[in-house]
Parts: structure tokens; sequence; C-alpha cells
């Protein structure tokens, strides 16, 4: 049987996408840099021009029995981790006050495609799962 797994967008507007996204290990493994936010899927501007990129606003989580590294894909080469979210009971992060963490065409690595990524290590258990929702501001 594979790990459940489910992205939920709750908002998709011109300025921002706030997305939920949850995880139960059941026995398939860890996750390993499997895209979650893909900027070209999101809706377009007004004027319709396609969104490029992200940049976290805000961010909850809750996780249990893992990690989970945020990171933003790259045409090659390392990965950058923009967070990396340990287990705890409950956490939230306001980043809006100084306009988000960087865009993710702006975190460095190797052609970066503004893609972002989870990778999850120490899933073992079918207690061990994540709960994310992330608000992002969009970039055109």
């Amino acid at each position: 049987m594979a790990d459940l797994v489910k992205t939920t967008t709750i908002n998709d507007n011109v300025n921002e996408v706030v997305m939920t996204f949850s995880y139960q290990y059941v026995d398939t493994g860890n996750e390993a840099s499997v895209a979650k936010v893909t900027p070209a899927n999101l809706s377009p501007s007004s004027n319709g021009t396609p969104c490029t990129s992200v940049s976290i606003l805000e961010a909850w989580w809750v996780i249990s029995g893992m990690t989970v590294e945020i990171e933003v894909g790259v045409g090659s080469g390392t990965k950058p981790i923009i967070m990396n979210l340990t287990d705890v009971n409950g956490s939230y992060q306001d980043y809006s006050r100084f306009g988000g963490l960087p865009t993710t065409k702006n975190s460095g690595g190797t052609a970066p495609t503004g893609v972002i990524k989870f990778t999850t290590t120490g899933a073992a258990a079918v207690s061990d799962t994540y709960q994310i929702a992330l608000r992002m501001a969009k970039v055109y």
C-alpha cells in the first residue's frame, strides 16, 4: 500500500496562493525531491502572464517522526533548502513583515526552476506524518 499524500490549494488568486500538504507513512518510505508547488500551474496574472516563482510568506506545520526539507528545484547540482522543518508538535513562522523568503528563482542553485519540492527523512512508522500549510506570494 502506498503512503497517504495529499496537496490542496485553498486559495489561488493574482497576488498569492495558499496550499496545504499532508503525508502519512504507510510502507513506501521517504519522499525524495517531490514537486509540491509548480508556479506555472498556478493561475496567471490578470493580463495572462504565467507565475514563474513564489516566495513563502507564512508557514504552519505539525510534524511527527521525521524531518521535512522544503527545497527549490534546480536544473542541476545541489538543491537549495529554503526551510528545514523538524519533528515538533506544531510551529508557525511569519516572513511577511520583510516580504517573505527569497523567491524560488532567487534562492541559489544552478538554473532554479521555481518549483518547491519536499524531501523527508526518518519516516518509518505509521504514526510518522506531516501537515504543512504555506501562504506564498506569486511572482510573474
